[in-house]
């Protein structure tokens, strides 16, 4: 008697979730569609404000995190907010009922029934269907014969291969993404010295007679996790950055207060952040030198080296 009970229990108690669950993306659901489902209030996962609000919160990995206010306004509130990291990461873990509950149906469409011509009319139609077949064929033998449709007198060649307007625009993927999105702050726009593509660019090594100019930062493809230090070098915050590219930043060593090193980025939008070793990633360093004309060559750092403040400027 005692196990049934709570066998009966858990299954009660199992359904009050689940209805819970179905009430909760039901509401979502009812969202304008450039709200983005996973952007709530901290007291109340549902709701939400026009604008910047500290109390929003982005809930796609379940526990509420903070946003930014620019993440808010051009992320959150906009109808590209399918193009974003957080979202894209949190779609794939929505149970496929709830998934769909999100995906707001289409209006349905009533079809308009029409009588059967008269004859009098169909008689009407048939010289129009030969004119049109007379057009087609001169067009198909002349390659110059044009049918100008509706829809402002667009002109549409009669050729034989698919009209433009006929081929659908490709569904967004996660490559339509901006190339680098900062988690809780958005990403900054590429600059000369922090810049993004399919791949890193070898560069030739430096030779004797080259000066060292800066450190550089690399990252790949991936999610890094930097560290902001205070007046002392003391660790006094931390924050993820997600690359949907590989990017380049220069950057400066500081020896943190508990002894190891940090290389702080002086330039972008992470201005003052510091990737540590190898808390924060697979990221790369490499010293970059100009010559004499001023191009740049460049050598990348060993990992051992990560670790290490250089004591001297690295030489050729």
């Amino acid at each position: 008697m005692f196990g049934r009970r709570k066998r009966e229990e858990a299954v009660a108690a199992e359904a009050a979730r689940e209805a819970d669950r179905h009430s909760l993306f039901a509401k979502l659901a009812e969202r304008p569609e450039h709200i983005c489902p996973f952007l709530g209030l901290e007291a109340d996962r549902t709701g939400y404000v026009e604008g910047v609000s500290s109390e929003h919160r982005c809930f796609a990995f379940g526990d509420p995190a903070p946003l930014s206010a620019e993440q808010q306004t051009r992320v959150c509130q906009e109808r590209g907010y399918g193009n974003c990291p957080r979202y894209l990461r949190g779609v794939l873990v929505i149970p496929t009922e709830e998934l769909e509950a999100l995906r707001r149906p289409r209006p349905a469409i009533t079809p308009v029934v029409r009588p059967p011509p008269a004859e009098s009319e169909r008689r009407r139609r048939v010289p129009l269907l030969a004119l049109l077949a007379l057009l087609l064929l001169v067009g198909a033998g002349g390659g110059a014969a044009y049918l100008l449709l509706g829809g402002g007198g667009n002109g549409v060649a009669v050729d034989g291969s698919p009209s433009p307007t006929s081929t659908p625009s490709p569904a967004p993927t996660p490559t339509d993404a901006p190339s680098v999105s900062i988690e809780p702050s958005t990403a900054p726009s590429p600059t000369a010295s922090q810049s993004q593509g399919p791949s890193p660019t070898p560069e030739p090594t430096p030779e004797a007679g080259d000066s060292f100019a800066f450190y550089e930062v690399s990252v790949a493809p991936d999610s890094y996790t930097l560290f902001s230090l205070d007046g002392d070098n003391v660790v006094d915050g931390s924050r993820n950055a997600t690359f949907a590219g590989y990017s380049f930043a220069q950057v400066e060593p500081a020896r943190g207060a508990d002894g190891q090193t940090y290389w702080v980025t002086s330039d972008g939008g992470l201005t003052g952040w510091a990737y540590l070793f190898p808390d924060s990633g697979d990221f790369n360093v490499r010293a970059v030198f100009l010559n004499d004309a001023g191009s740049r060559r460049s050598i990348y750092l060993d990992q051992s080296e990560l670790t290490v403040f250089p004591e001297a400027t690295p030489a050729p």
